[in-house]
């Protein structure tokens, strides 16, 4: 924090841009130039696990500074489909100490090798309800499971993937209410109501091979210790279930509207404001009350108990939905006619006073 010579107090923020590293060379419309010797493999293995990454980041930092840094920052992805992540970050850091905490971040996959795929096609194992676990269809065998396969990787096996995110990053000091600010306001939350695939619609073809190849990388990647996509290797999914097939996992990082990130869109650090959650909500109900000019209710002057079928008041779940559905447009008017009355109030004081 700083003073001008005004006498205001400033304390500068940064805005903080990071990415991951190149598969190959693309075009400006983020399509490969040779799409046969871009690496969609690393491309589809760093989205998955694009989020343990951020985590990382943001240890290393903290540890780095010596204190909590506060942050908010919102993931979305380039041209080219690959996430990235723009960060409000409270505070200045120099650009030398980002460049070296971006470098000695990563985050090592230790899971079992891909390398080989044990079934595929119409050869699948079979789910044994005996033994609850998967066995091979013609011989019987039973498949290793996940903490078994953990325990064979050796001491000079090497990890299965490593995420680090790209050499290039962009980092602005930024102070609040200048136009940067909101400039980077808006980058952190255009695409925040959209899905990951939806923020940039294809066009052409090309575009459009590029995203079907990426969803093909992604289809026999395992996702997490639990996804189908393990039996593929001959390996049993932690906590497997009948009915799992490769290739078929319903796990949200599989799905192409989301490009390989299975992460939250937002992320915010809990002492960004220095309250809590039930701080916030009290100042909203608060506010609520005084913009509506009601009299705070008295918690004592209500008891609460749970509504059963055999109540004479019970309503249906679809005629509850619509009550619910009035109680919001009802509130939604008498807000916005008291956001109306306190506009035009504060309009006529302003008159008044510029006329006297």
């Amino acid at each position: 924090m700083f003073t001008a010579p005004d006498g205001k107090s400033y304390r500068p923020s940064m805005f903080l841009t990071l990415t991951c590293d190149s598969y190959g060379k693309v075009h400006d419309d983020g399509t490969p130039v040779d799409p046969d010797r871009y690496d969609y493999v690393r491309a589809a293995r760093d989205a998955l696990h694009f989020a343990a990454l951020t985590d990382r980041f943001i240890q290393n930092l903290r540890r780095v500074l010596g204190y909590e840094a506060q942050y908010f920052g919102a993931v979305e992805p380039q041209r080219r489909l690959a996430p990235h992540l723009h960060m409000a970050i409270r505070g200045a850091v120099p650009r030398p100490v980002i460049r070296q905490v971006i470098a000695a971040t990563y985050h090592q996959v230790w899971w079992p090798a891909t390398d080989i795929v044990c079934y595929d096609g119409d050869h699948l194992p079979v789910w044994d309800d005996q033994g609850g676990t998967y066995l091979d269809r013609w011989t019987g065998e039973v498949l290793p499971t996940w903490d078994q396969a953990l325990d064979a990787i050796g001491p000079h096996d090497q990890p299965r993937h490593v995420a680090r995110f790209g050499a290039k990053f962009d980092a602005q000091g930024v102070l609040a209410g200048s136009k940067d600010a909101s400039k980077c306001i808006y980058y952190m939350t255009k695409y925040l109501t959209k899905q990951v695939a939806d923020c940039h619609t294809p066009d052409t073809d090309a575009e459009r091979a590029h995203a079907d190849r990426l969803a093909e990388a992604l289809r026999y990647e395992p996702c997490s210790p639990r996804c189908a996509n393990w039996l593929r290797y001959g390996i049993v999914p932690k906590n497997a279930r009948p009915g799992l097939v490769p290739g078929a996992c319903k796990g949200k990082a599989h799905r192409p509207e989301h490009c390989g990130y299975a992460g939250r869109r937002v992320l915010t650090s809990r002492k960004w404001s220095g309250k809590t959650l039930k701080d916030h909500r009290g100042e909203r109900k608060a506010w609520i009350i005084e913009t509506l000019g009601l009299e705070p209710p008295d918690p004592a002057r209500y008891t609460w108990h749970v509504v059963t079928p055999d109540d004479h008041d019970y309503l249906p779940l679809d005629r509850r939905l619509l009550h619910v559905i009035a109680d919001r447009a009802l509130w939604r008017t008498a807000l916005d006619e008291a956001r109306r009355r306190t506009r035009e109030g504060t309009a006529e004081v302003s008159a008044t006073g510029k006329a006297a």
